[in-house]
């Protein structure tokens, strides 16, 4: 792979170990975000799945219909009653009077939520530990707690890429500062026209 001409290069990756004697133990890159591959892999295994957001509106749908309220009013309780979140009288009314759609859109979510991690620590045992050939299935297949120290370092990944996003300083990347023109002493005669 080509090197690009970096002003200041990235830091060079830390490693670390994850899982336990009963697990195995991997050693995996730190490099303080996702690279663009493992995101398009993540996207990829995801692209034939049913979205939760889809499911969550139909049933909003349904729900506005039944109780002649709108669709977003809707949606609000059944993402208010699926966060355990307090709902009002009318509202908690209404979850119960159709918590049956309401634990059906509980069921996607959470569905959802692990296809995600799923998808996750594949992409990063694919990428980083260069195995192209893994799959979903063979993700499946290993213990939990190797799942779970995967997982939480695709987690720091990206919240680090969160935190580093902010592009660095002219201090940061060793140039000097731009002159303001005030401290400039001026040579020679104005020029005029007129």
């Amino acid at each position: 792979m080509p090197t690009l001409p970096f002003l200041q290069a990235p830091e060079a990756p830390t490693t670390r170990r994850l899982g336990t004697p009963a697990s195995g133990i991997l050693e995996m890159p730190v490099l303080g975000g996702l690279t663009v591959g493992e995101s398009a892999l993540i996207s990829e295994l995801l692209a034939s799945e049913q979205s939760s957001f889809v499911k969550g509106a139909q049933i909003a749908d349904a729900i506005a219909k039944a109780e002649d309220i709108s669709i977003s009013e809707a949606f609000s309780i059944i993402e208010g009653a699926i966060s355990g979140r307090e709902l009002e009288a009318k509202a908690e009314e209404i979850r119960t009077k159709h918590a049956a759609l309401i634990q059906e859109v509980a069921q996607v979510y959470a569905a959802a939520g692990q296809r995600n991690m799923t998808a996750t620590v594949t992409a990063l045992i694919r990428c980083r530990c260069k195995l192209p050939d893994w799959t979903v299935n063979d993700t499946n297949q290993i213990h939990r707690a190797l799942f779970n120290a995967i997982w939480q370092l695709a987690q720091e990944e990206t919240e680090a890429e969160a935190i580093a996003n902010e592009p660095p300083t002219e201090e940061e990347l060793g140039k000097q500062p731009a002159a303001d023109g005030a401290a400039v002493k001026r040579t020679g005669k104005r020029s005029s026209t007129t």
